[in-house]
């Protein structure tokens, strides 16, 4: 949409778009996200620049009200029909009446909670997700863990210089604990509190992070040879098992072994799968399995640094058969005049590389995927991509 347009046109064709939305059963999540990011171009075309630094306040404030609201447990105190006032919700919770209010007022005004009447308050549907959906999980992790530490990068920045993070024990998460040498995860470790909370996030997002819709599995892995002798796929730090039997679920006439490999804590942690071999793996020493079809291995690699992703390749490229295959489950950072699928502006992955950046992990661009693949001895042939959205999977094959 050009910015050259009329404020005008530019509504007259958003009104246009969004009376053919009505027309349709609205769960295309792409057209639906269209028209919101041209909603928002218009918003941003009615700011006043200097005012609109002022936006960056509201977000912050909502985020952490919202979460000091999370804490206190204020949604589940809330009636799913009907109101609550302040002084009830506060004696509910034990905690002062004036606390709650203040904390309330931002997130009424932004429409997370309705205000009904002086100091009452009821859900809207987008207080209830913090109830009902998986992502809140993921969003007190988002809180606790990440924020702390990047709202400190001016520190950070006057103490270490303006470095990137390329050390898993040397960054502003490290930093921010005074852990330096240490990893994310031995830090939360120590904490039962934190650990926990890390597990229930990562189980939940596997609710809300996209398995199938890219790679087409069931006709991509039917007519390859030798299935009595090779394994099909082997999910390489595969957790519990839910990638593998959603594609067994969604293509049950697949044929050949599927084996998910993890570590012994993780594999012990659930009982057997149907139709799916366990097998302990640590991926930084040599693949144990030789020949499979396809190597998989989802949401892994942008917890780590170059260096480690590398070494994960190169202990199971020496597996491989010539017509073997590399399935990476990773988000794909737009760079300029790269393809949108949907014609969409995913913003997950520019918010997902703040977080990794935090303890040295990152998102990638296809530029780096590429120069990873191929100081691995493999090349990128090819990126199967969601309909809207970054998450993709990126399919790598040796070099002939």
């Amino acid at each position: 949409m050009s910015t050259s347009q009329s404020l005008s046109a530019q509504c007259e064709d958003i009104l246009a778009s969004i009376k053919e939305f009505e027309k349709t059963d609205q769960t295309d999540r792409a057209q639906r996200l269209r028209l919101v990011q041209s909603l928002n171009k218009l918003t941003h075309r009615l700011k006043e620049p200097k005012e609109a630094i002022f936006d960056h306040f509201t977000n912050f404030v909502e985020t952490c009200n919202l979460r000091g609201l999370l804490e206190l447990r204020v949604p589940e105190n809330i009636p799913r029909e009907g109101s609550i006032s302040a002084k009830e919700l506060a004696g509910k919770v034990k905690a002062d009446e004036a606390l709650i209010v203040r904390l309330m007022r931002i997130v009424t005004v932004t429409g997370i909670f309705d205000m009904v009447g002086p100091d009452e308050y009821a859900h809207t549907p987008f207080s209830l997700a913090y109830l009902d959906g998986h992502e809140v999980d993921f969003f007190k992790l988002m809180c606790d863990e990440i924020l702390v530490n990047t709202s400190r990068l001016p520190e950070y920045f006057r103490e270490v210089g303006g470095k990137d993070t390329t050390s898993m024990t040397s960054n502003p998460f490290s930093w921010g604990n005074n852990q330096d040498g240490k990893t994310f995860f031995e830090i939360i470790s120590q904490d039962p509190r934190r650990i926990k909370q890390f597990d229930i996030a990562m189980s939940t997002q596997d609710f809300v992070l996209p398995v199938l819709g890219m790679y087409p599995f069931g006709s991509e892995l039917a007519n390859v040879p030798d299935k009595e002798t090779r394994p099909l796929i082997v999910d390489i730090g595969g957790g519990r098992g839910q990638s593998l039997l959603q594609i067994k679920n969604e293509w049950p006439q697949l044929q050949g072994k599927f084996i998910i490999q993890d570590r012994p804590m993780v594999l012990d942690s659930f009982g057997e799968l149907p139709g799916i071999e366990k097998m302990a793996h640590d991926f930084f020493t040599p693949q144990p399995v030789k020949h499979a079809h396809a190597y998989y291995i989802r949401r892994c690699f942008h917890n780590w640094t170059d260096a480690h992703c590398l070494k994960i390749l190169q202990q199971t490229v020496p597996a491989m058969a010539p017509d073997s295959r590399v399935l990476i489950g990773e988000m794909v950072v737009p760079e300029y005049g790269s393809e949108r699928p949907g014609g969409v502006e995913d913003m997950a992955p520019y918010w997902m590389d703040h977080a990794m950046f935090t303890f040295g992990g990152r998102e990638r661009t296809e530029t780096d995927w590429k120069k990873l693949f191929a100081s691995a001895g493999l090349k990128l042939v090819k990126i199967w991509r969601s309909q809207a959205g970054s998450q993709t999977i990126l399919e790598a094959r040796l070099v002939a």
